[in-house]
């Protein structure tokens, strides 16, 4: 459907182009006047992402309450997400921090006391959750052997090297260490920023296909 013959189309991806032109100018440079429709622009959109999630948080609570009520299929796992939540706001809110000037909330979610949270029950489960990825990745492993594929072998070779360099002894031994580090710093960093640039520029084709309009995941389709 051509943008000429829908009105709110039209509107809606000038808005979008627009306002991210201006913003990007101002990010280079474009003076005063870029700069001061800029901080409205991006102030105006502070406040519509603190609306929508909170929206997002009414909706996620009344979705699970409903589901511990009626005690659906894995109604715990929605008691203990609400319970998390509700631990969170409560240490963010009812336990501000001294200040200068008094009393002040967390200004993000790595200031105490919700660091105290996370530290407390986050991060175990977090390392929890990796230490079984290690027994994931080793099934996952035999499984690609099993198939006899050469690409597979490759990559486990590749990765028993690397723990097998990272053990200590071996990487006290005089020809292992600056082996290893060349190949981090020349070889591994090569590649990392390969793919660096490769997502920088896939991302700079996406800004730009939605500035002027070719993709518009803004409207409702």
């Amino acid at each position: 459907m051509s943008l000429l013959r829908d009105p709110k189309r039209l509107v809606a991806v000038l808005v979008a182009g627009v306002s991210g032109l201006i913003v990007l100018i101002d990010f280079i440079g474009g003076g005063p006047v870029f700069h001061a429709a800029a901080v409205v622009l991006v102030e105006w959109a502070a406040v519509m992402t603190a609306l929508a999630l909170l929206l997002g948080v009414f909706s996620v609570t009344g979705s699970h309450l409903s589901r511990v009520g009626r005690r659906k299929a894995d109604w715990p796992y929605s008691l203990v997400l609400l319970l998390g939540m509700l631990i969170v706001i409560v240490a963010g809110i009812f336990f501000p921090l001294p200040g200068p000037a008094g009393l002040v909330l967390p200004a993000t979610m790595a200031e105490e006391p919700i660091r105290v949270v996370f530290r407390t029950l986050y991060e175990p489960l977090a390392a929890s959750l990796l230490a079984l990825l290690a027994f994931f990745s080793l099934s996952a492993a035999m499984r690609a052997l099993q198939r006899g594929s050469r690409e597979a072998l490759v990559i486990v070779v590749v990765a028993a090297l690397v723990l097998i360099t990272q053990l200590p002894p071996v990487a006290a031994l005089p020809a292992v260490g600056p082996t290893v580090q060349w190949i981090n710093e020349f070889v591994a960093l090569a590649g990392a920023r390969g793919l660096l640039i490769g997502a920088a520029i896939g991302a700079f084709v996406a800004g730009l296909r939605l500035l002027f309009g070719f993709d518009t995941p803004y409207l409702d389709r």
